[in-house]
């Protein structure tokens, strides 16, 4: 029987209890918000830092059988939005529960969840103006709302428990927060919930890995590296932008290299080659692109291809173009539409500055705001993460728009001209665009092709 007042050590004791390997590692609590794992010990490479068996750790599987609501949805034939919810339905049944098995479990998950933009109010999502993330942040909120609704509806035992809306947000986020993606067989892939191994956190340079053994039967972390005695314990929680980490995990970094700014280009319905446009493109008007840090990359190559499509308005250019995608099955604008013309082209870097300036003017605060904001330390925590959201993305269309200004620069310079420029490293972001496609255009219009 465990008789500790620190929940932490009733975990602890929990996961021994179980046959847990949990040694090689200590709980370190620095707030509400940022709980950690340090090492106890030196980790040599290849070593487990820890291990939580099948009996302690929570699979779908577990979760559709033990849990009242989950057997009701399945009799029902009832199917959720989000295979998550079957967790959360699971945790908010053991919740309720005083005697629990799962109670250390759950004693032990952050009672505030408010720095996740699903709670934010209307003053927090103001901070968030001009962001791609809000559109998500909203549709996320109408998603769980239509969960809870539908659930409640379908389910009547669930009515009857009295689950509110805010239990079953708060369990949804933290189910979200807390999944671990882990292949069982050789191409099942299951979401699992573990405890202790949550409080690992995200660096991209994490030295865990994590997996399920069948030997042993259960979930393991292993070092990729020597691991010192206290160090902190980092896993990278994948490639993904900081909108995936902000709207899953309630964090964003500057030094996230997977950083990106999502936007739309749409074609103009007052151009008169619209009808042709949209007959090309099989009814789309619209088209979602993106672009990072590094303009030398596929995603600006894309949204500059969109750009150049809508910014078609000769009719030889729109058949020619046609005439270059007659094979292929499915048209779609930043895949298959190429360099035409010169002149084209100039239309298409302005018109791209045009739409990244008012995409720029979008938001609630400059980069200058932003950096005084971080450096100031009385910014309350989940506003410096909204902060460096927003400031990424700001950078990012800064940088490229510097790329237009750039390209709008030197376009109307002769071939040999452009050939000497692209040799100075401060045109290294559009050399390989201009030397693969300008000059050749050019040494055509010039005759010396």
């Amino acid at each position: 029987m465990m008789i500790h007042q620190d929940p932490y050590k009733n975990l602890i004791q929990w996961l021994k209890d179980g046959k847990a390997e949990v040694s090689k590692v200590q709980i370190e609590v620095k707030s509400e918000g940022y709980r950690t794992l340090k090492a106890s010990q030196f980790i040599r490479q290849g070593e487990w830092v820890l291990f939580i068996p099948r009996t302690h750790y929570l699979s779908l599987e577990e979760v559709k059988k033990s849990c009242l609501i989950n057997r009701k949805m399945i009799q029902l034939n009832y199917i959720p939005n989000n295979i998550q919810t079957y967790f959360v339905n699971h945790l908010l049944q053991e919740n309720r529960r005083q005697n629990s098995f799962w109670k250390p479990y759950i004693d032990v998950l952050p009672k505030d969840v408010s720095g996740f933009p699903t709670y934010f109010d209307a003053e927090q999502d103001a901070l968030l103006k001009g962001s791609p993330t809000l559109y998500t942040v909203m549709n996320q909120r109408r998603i769980f709302r239509e969960e809870y609704d539908n659930l409640k509806e379908a389910v009547k035992e669930f009515q009857r428990y009295g689950y509110t809306y805010n239990d079953f947000i708060k369990f949804r986020i933290l189910t979200i927060s807390r999944s671990f993606p882990v292949y069982i067989g050789e191409n099942e892939q299951q979401q699992l919930l573990v405890p202790l191994a949550d409080f690992v956190n995200h660096d991209n340079n994490g030295f865990l890995q994590y997996g399920y053994s069948p030997d042993a039967d259960g979930f393991f972390m292993q070092a990729v590296r020597n691991i010192q005695k206290g160090e902190e314990l980092f896993y990278n929680y994948g490639q993904w932008s900081n909108k995936y980490f902000f709207m899953n995990y309630g964090f964003a970094s500057l030094t996230n290299p997977m950083n990106q700014f999502d936007f739309d280009v749409c074609i103009d319905r007052n151009d008169r080659l619209f009808n042709m446009k949209v007959d090309l493109t099989g009814g789309n008007i619209c088209w979602g692109n993106r672009l990072v840090n590094e303009t030398d990359h596929d995603t600006f190559r894309q949204s500059l291809a969109t750009v150049r499509f809508a910014q078609i308005s000769k009719l030889d250019d729109f058949l020619k173009l046609e005439e270059d995608v007659q094979n292929y099955n499915q048209f779609w604008p930043g895949w298959h539409t190429t360099p035409k013309t010169i002149e084209l082209e100039k239309a298409t870097f302005k018109a791209f500055k045009e739409l990244l300036v008012s995409e720029l003017a979008n938001f609630a605060s400059t980069i200058e705001d932003d950096q005084r904001r971080l450096n100031d330390p009385s910014t309350p925590e989940f506003r410096r993460h909204i902060i460096m959201l927003t400031m990424r993305e700001k950078q990012i269309i800064k940088k490229n728009i510097e790329v237009c200004d750039m390209m709008l620069s030197v376009i109307d310079k002769s071939s040999e001209e452009l050939k000497n420029l692209m040799r100075y490293y401060n045109f290294r972001e559009i050399a390989r665009y201009v030397n693969s496609e300008i000059i050749p255009m050019k040494l055509e219009e010039e005759g010396l092709a």
